[in-house]
Parts: structure tokens; C-alpha cells; sequence
């Protein structure tokens, strides 16, 4: 039987001396190595992205939409409340001025004092004579004995003033004294003006005018005008005795709209007419009032004109990106107004812009963290199952 080859023992050494071994660079690997190698860093790089980062994105921007929807709403429903708001306010004011008109058409004392300033009127004077019916001795014993109910009226619901006129447009009485008083309407100085308009359709009913520009004052004006009758006890019939019109204080309408409780820095609520122009001060007004004088040809405007009620984002009349809630009002038939409250998008939807930005820096920071976890993965998981495995004994 052959005898195996002793092994050299401990206390002997080979000819050449032991080199210690290196370990193999990438370079020095087979292909084969190298290629699974390559492999493994491709997998881990998958396995992070549709394990870790593509869940966290779609995760962060799900939640952040929701958010965005739930931020968005908030700012829409306060406005919408602020609108609603106004208009109740603005159509209670012109509720209790039609109001107005009517308590004082349908008072007995009323009626007699108009009789009474109709009846001076028409004896004093020089006849064709301007504002000579109101410089007859009767005349002005009337005005003496009732001009109080309506000084007094004009101040206790706060009217600019209050004017009688009769059926043929002559101003009989005025509480205020203004410079209408003893004037025709029909005379060219104030034929075309809305104190004209307001007479006339005082005579068919009670009614609300559009807010218009009046060049007796050089400012805007709005009237409300209504007919006194005189009605006959026995046929129950009813003559035109004259036409109340009460001339309203153009700053109530601005008071309610220019109070902007909740609206923070940027936020306002203003009117517009249909011909495009304000109706109540913005509040970036700095000096003189652009009531009649700014045009607002907005989408919202246009919208709220054409009757309908919603929000939107839009520009505004200063080129502006703003939150837009929008109403019609009805003012009277034929007479619409737009109502508008309106914020800077910029500064209702910071909390929305803030947020947006830091999850986009959260996700760059994340970026790198995620790539030191895949290299560090990557050389564990290569040391593991690339190093060479040692060969069993044959």
C-alpha cells in the first residue's frame, strides 16, 4: 500500500517566503464578480425607492393635498361668511329704508302737512317767478308749524334729506333747506338728473334708485321715492297727492362695507353696479372716494352681475391673485349689484405655501439620507456574498 506524502513540519520552512495576501480590488475581480456586484447595488436601490421612498412621496403628497383642500376650504368658508354677512346687512338697509318711506307716506299728520305745503305752495309767489311758492306769507306760516316732522324725521333715521314735491315736480318742502327747494324737476337744471328719476318713478311706487352720480352736489346720490295718496272715503279710490323722497347718506352703505372684522390685512368687501363701477370705497381708497369713479370688470364681477353666487380665484381690479367670494343683491327691480369679498391669495394661503415648502426641503434632506442607508447596505450585504467561499476538502 503506498504511503502518502508526509506534510513538512512546523519547524520547516518552504524555499520562498510567504507573501500576505491582499485583498482583490474591483479591477482585479472577475467580470462575473463584478457584474453581481453591480447588481446588488441596482436591487438596493430599487428595494429603497419603491420600499421606502416612492411610499413616503406618495404618503406626503397625499397628505399634503388633503391639507391644501382642508386650508383652502377654511379660507373659502370664512369669506363666504363675511359675504353673507354684508348682504344681509345691505339688504336690511334698504329694507328699513323702504320702510321709512313707507310709515311716513301713510301717516295721517304726514298727510296733512304735505296738503298743507302743497296748498302754500301753489298761493305764494309772484307767479313765473323761480322758487315762488315758497316765499308767500302762508307758505311760510306752514313751513313755520311742520317743517319740525321733517328735520326731525331727517334726523332720527339719519337721511341727508327729505323732500316733498308735487304731482308736477315743484320741491315743496325740504327738511335740510337744500338748494332743490321751490325748483321744478322738469327745469333744464334738473331734467336729466337721478332726483328726476327718482320723481318719476316715485309716482307709480315705492322704489329704490340705482346709486348715481349727481352733479347738483358733484357726487354720487340714491333716493328713495314713493307716492302720497290722497284716498277718497267713499269710492276708495286714490289720487296722487305728491312724491316723498327721502335722500339717503351715501356713507351707511360705505360704513357697512368698508367694516372688515375677520378680513385680515388684505381682505375687503366692496359693491359694483352694473355699469362696472363702484359703489362703496375699496379699502385701499387712500384719499379721495372711488365711488362711480373706479371701474371693476373682474370675472367675479361679471359672474355676480349675471346672477349667480360662488367663490373663485381670480384677479382683482388691482391685477391681483385673490380669493374671491361673490353675491348679486336686487336692489330694486331693474337695479343689481354685485357684492364681493375678496382676500390676497398670497396671504389666505401662506399656511398652504409654508407647508409645501417644507416637506419639498424634508424630501431633499431625506434624499441623502437614504443613499448613505443603501451604500452602507450595499457593502455589508457585497462583504457577505461576494467574498469567496472556502472549498471542501475532495
Amino acid at each position: 500500500m503506498a504511503e502518502r506524502p508526509s506534510s513538512p513540519g512546523p519547524h520547516k520552512k518552504s524555499g520562498k517566503p510567504t507573501q500576505p495576501v491582499q485583498p482583490a480590488s474591483d479591477t482585479d475581480r472577475p467580470k462575473s464578480e463584478r457584474s453581481k456586484s453591480a447588481s446588488l447595488l441596482i436591487y438596493l436601490i430599487i428595494i429603497c425607492s419603491f420600499g421606502n421612498l416612492l411610499p413616503y412621496i406618495i404618503t406626503t403628497s397625499v397628505n399634503c393635498a388633503v391639507a391644501r383642500g382642508s386650508i383652502r376650504k377654511e379660507a373659502f368658508d370664512h369669506l363666504v361668511s363675511v359675504r353673507d354677512i354684508k348682504k344681509r346687512e345691505i339688504e336690511n338697509f334698504f329694507f328699513e329704508r323702504r320702510g321709512d318711506a313707507y310709515q311716513l307716506c301713510t301717516n295721517l299728520l304726514f298727510k296733512w302737512a304735505i296738503t298743507s305745503y302743497i296748498d302754500a305752495y301753489g298761493r305764494g309767489g309772484t307767479e313765473g317767478k323761480e322758487h315762488a311758492g315758497i316765499e308767500g306769507v302762508r307758505y311760510k306760516e306752514v313751513d313755520e308749524r311742520y317743517h319740525g316732522i321733517l328735520s326731525g324725521f331727517a334726523d332720527a333715521y339719519e337721511y341727508y334729506d327729505v323732500l316733498i314735491l308735487d304731482p308736477d315736480g315743484n320741491v315743496v318742502a325740504s327738511a335740510r333747506k337744500n338748494p332743490e327747494l321751490g325748483a321744478n324737476l322738469s327745469s333744464e337744471k334738473f331734467a336729466k338728473t337721478t332726483l328726476k328719476e327718482a320723481f318719476e318713478q316715485g309716482k307709480r311706487g315705492l322704489t329704490v334708485t340705482d346709486m348715481k352720480w349727481y352733479n347738483i352736489y358733484n357726487g354720487p346720490a340714491q333716493f328713495v321715492s314713493a307716492p302720497i295718496l290722497k284716498e277718497d272715503t267713499a269710492t276708495k279710490d286714490a289720487d296722487l297727492l305728491g312724491v316723498l323722497i327721502l335722500f339717503m347718506d351715501g356713507t351707511k352703505i360705505n360704513a357697512i362695507m368698508t367694516q372688515r372684522s375677520g378680513l385680515k390685512e388684505s381682505g375687503e368687501t366692496y359693491l359694483v353696479g352694473q355699469d362696472y363701477l363702484m359703489r362703496s370705497d375699496s379699502r385701499f381708497t387712500v384719499e379721495a372716494s372711488e365711488v362711480l369713479k373706479l371701474k371693476v370688470e373682474t370675472k367675479p364681477v361679471t359672474l355676480a352681475l349675471d346672477g349667480k353666487t360662488d367663490v373663485i380665484i381670480s384677479k382683482d381690479y388691482r391685477d391681483v391673485k385673490v380669493l374671491s367670494a361673490y353675491t348679486f343683491i336686487d336692489v330694486a327691480p331693474g337695479v343689481r349689484w354685485a357684492l364681493l369679498a375678496e382676500i390676497d391669495k398670497a396671504e389666505a394661503l401662506g399656511v398652504e405655501s409654508a407647508m409645501i415648502t417644507r416637506v419639498v426641503w424634508m424630501t431633499f434632506a431625506m434624499i441623502p439620507i437614504w443613499g448613505i442607508i443603501v451604500f452602507v447596505f450595499y457593502r455589508v450585504m457585497k462583504q457577505e456574498l461576494l467574498q469567496p467561499q472556502p472549498k471542501s476538502p475532495t
